[in-house]
């Protein structure tokens, strides 16, 4: 059975398997991550990519994702 992806999920893959970024954030992306299982993640690269493309597609404002991503930034790392 083929998994079905969201556009959201397909940004997130294509972000994520950049090389720079999964050496500086210390991951190995396999290509099947989503957004749901990002949001849920240990790593903060991940997760803090994930919150970005999530709160884009729920129409949060800029400053709404600038803060919700700044704070999880802030108390984890």
């Amino acid at each position: 059975m083929a998994t079905h992806y969201t556009n959201g999920d397909r940004i997130l893959q294509a972000v994520l398997a950049d090389p720079k970024l999964a050496e500086l954030g210390e991951y190995t992306p396999t290509g099947d991550e989503t957004v749901a299982d990002a949001l849920d993640s240990e790593n903060a690269t991940i997760r803090a990519v994930a919150m970005i493309i999530d709160g884009n597609e729920n129409q949060y404002t800029p400053k709404e994702i600038y803060t919700q991503v700044s704070n999880y930034l802030t108390t984890s790392i």
